[in-house]
């Protein structure tokens, strides 16, 4: 089953989850640098730009581990910018419920999550450091959102830039 890049670690768990995926541990873990424009997280567009490594172990059961070593997003928009480093993991691990696939996701240490404005019950960009969870369905859409009062630090990312 593909990566899904939602809420994630962030756009696409911050791109952490940008790369193909890998079946072998001992593949070294590939560039995921890339720019652009974030649009529908916050009520503006938020450029990034993201430097650094990501990593994708598929293990036997299927389950998916993405890790970003080395990893740093700078955003901006409305005359500020922020860069945090994120390298935290994100474990996936896709359950059968009531015959529909969703994906249980794993967050620990330091990441961003992106929920939609479309789709979620709480929109935004966030850097989160600690343990959390969410899930997914079939197409990326929140099934359970994270609880943004912890455990944990949650700084909202939107709020910050505007």
């Amino acid at each position: 089953m593909k990566n899904r890049l939602i809420p994630a670690v962030l756009i696409a768990a911050f791109v952490a989850s940008a790369g193909p995926v890998a079946t072998a541990s001992a593949a070294p873990p590939t560039d995921a640098g890339g720019s652009g424009t974030l649009s529908g997280f916050c009520s503006f567009d938020v450029g990034y730009t993201v430097t650094g490594k990501s990593k994708t172990i598929t293990k036997p059961s299927g389950e998916r581990i993405i890790t970003s070593p080395g990893q740093k997003v700078t955003l901006s928009a409305n005359g500020t910018t922020v860069s945090y480093v994120i390298t935290g993991s994100r474990r996936e691990t896709d359950v059968t419920v009531g015959g529909e696939v969703i994906t249980e996701v794993q967050v620990k240490g330091r990441n961003i999550l992106v929920n939609p404005i479309a789709t979620s019950e709480n929109p935004g960009l966030f850097l989160v450091v600690g343990n959390f969870n969410y899930a997914l369905d079939a197409n990326g859409v929140e099934v359970r959102t994270f609880n943004v009062d912890g455990p944990g630090q949650v700084t909202d990312i939107c709020q910050v830039l505007s």
